[in-house]
């Protein structure tokens, strides 16, 4: 499967940063993280993995988030737990490339008739005009019910076709759709059909049950397992539900767990989703053996995946490596761009991060800005070594009451600024901050 691009920047780059390994907390019920005991190894790089980690698992628990592909079906998950199992040891996990197995532990999605309508419109004229059936439409009724109307064409005419009918969760997890009436121009035809012998099954002649989706008589059975296997998707479908307008299914690894999901979904939570464990890269940031919580800046609404800056990111624990062209971009972000200095850019280097820019907008100026933690585990940063047209020093008092001024939320703090956050990122309580070349890393921990 391709990855998607990470906005141009690779991030299998290598880092080093020698600390010990900490405990991940597990995601809530009813799936459990393993916990594994504190090692001395070194974690030896933030690209690139070469110590042994909890095979490889990163978990997953979502409340009321959303996700739309094809840029029309919206497909709401109220609840979900995964575990995502990394494809490539030798790198992070990587969350926006894909480059895992997914398993279902215990979820709720949902979609709605219009959006899989306009999915199936979208795709239908991609087709081009030579295609046999036009204009379909589904209705999703109660109990199960499910409607398709199309226009179907033969003999050069075309004949509208409707066809009702039931699905339902069968126990080996599959889904199954009964053919129970079938109109044509109008005109029942379930008994016609009836009379000549003719059913689904020797109408389209789906007989392969290795392809995840076959016939049997007037019935239409999915594999969601098999047809999945490719990317690497697995579920334990346990029900499927039709009530006006929508339809809603339900997985989980056993029945427990299906009470568990209506339970969590019957209560009232915040959007959120709480990733645990492992080694993974997300959006410029790698999260090492941590426990991280992305909240919901839109509160009202589900939390949309596929929308940037819709997120706060909560580091609870454990390790972040912040790329440099993260840390470029919530550095322009904390500046402000009502402040002195203009046209701002950074570099991560060994001992801290070296700024340059303009001030006033007119002068050439560079500085050090050297991160640590405060007393109390907020994140601080003193100014240094600043220098006007690269060769004049300034002094001190100067730069740092410029920097004071300029920096979005920042606290005086010593020779320094205290920053609550960093942008999107909301830190937990630092227990240290270290510079690398191409990185910040911050280890948080009560």
């Amino acid at each position: 499967m391709p990855t998607i691009p990470v906005k141009g920047f690779n991030p299998y780059e290598k880092a080093i940063f020698s600390a010990q390994r900490t405990l991940a907390a597990p995601p809530a019920a009813p799936v459990r993280a393993p916990q594994t005991a504190p090692s001395s190894e070194f974690m030896r790089a933030f690209g690139t993995d070469t110590y042994r980690r909890d095979a490889g698992q990163t978990h997953i628990e979502a409340h009321n988030v959303s996700y739309k592909v094809f840029n029309h079906l919206d497909i709401k998950v109220p609840y979900a737990n995964l575990s995502l199992t990394d494809r490539t040891p030798e790198n992070p996990l990587h969350l926006e490339g894909l480059d895992f197995n997914l398993h279902l532990n215990a979820a709720q999605v949902q979609v709605t008739d219009k959006d899989v309508n306009a999915t199936i419109t979208a795709l239908l004229a991609q087709q081009g005009k030579n295609l046999p059936v036009k204009s379909a439409q589904v209705s999703f009724n109660d109990n199960n019910q499910i409607r398709v109307a199309a226009k179907v064409k033969a003999l050069g005419i075309g004949l509208p076709v409707e066809a009702t009918g039931q699905i339902q969760a069968t126990a080996s997890g599959q889904v199954r759709f009964d053919l129970q009436k079938v109109k044509v121009l109008g005109l029942p035809m379930t008994g016609l059909m009836n009379t000549l012998g003719l059913n689904l099954d020797k109408v389209l002649k789906l007989r392969d049950q290795e392809k995840g989706y076959y016939t049997q008589g007037n019935s239409v059975f999915v594999n969601p397992n098999k047809i999945m296997e490719k990317p690497g998707l697995s579920l334990g479908l346990q029900r499927i539900t039709t009530h006006q307008g929508t339809l809603t299914i339900t997985a989980g690894n056993s029945l427990s767990d299906v009470a568990y999901v209506d339970s969590v979904v019957n209560t009232p939570r915040a959007n959120a989703i709480s990733i645990a464990g492992g080694h993974f890269y997300y959006d410029g940031y790698f999260v090492k053996d941590g426990v991280v919580r992305m909240e919901d800046k839109t509160a009202a609404t589900p939390l949309q995946l596929e929308k940037d800056g819709e997120t706060f990111l909560h580091l609870e624990e454990g390790f972040v490596g912040i790329t440099a062209p993260k840390f470029a971009e919530i550095l322009k972000g904390k500046l402000g761009n009502g402040g002195s200095l203009k046209n701002v850019a950074t570099t991560l280097e060994p001992n801290a991060a070296r700024v340059y820019g303009d001030m006033f907008g007119a002068i050439p100026i560079s500085l050090d800005l050297e991160f640590s933690n405060t007393a109390d585990g907020a994140l601080m940063f003193t100014p240094k070594n600043a220098k006007a047209m690269a060769a004049i020093p300034l002094p001190d008092k100067l730069i740092k009451d410029q920097v004071r001024k300029m920096v979005d939320g920042g606290v005086p703090y010593g020779d320094g600024v205290s920053l609550p956050d960093l942008g999107d990122i909301k830190l937990g309580k630092l227990r240290q901050v270290k510079h690398q070349e191409g990185y910040l890393i911050l280890q948080a921990g009560n």
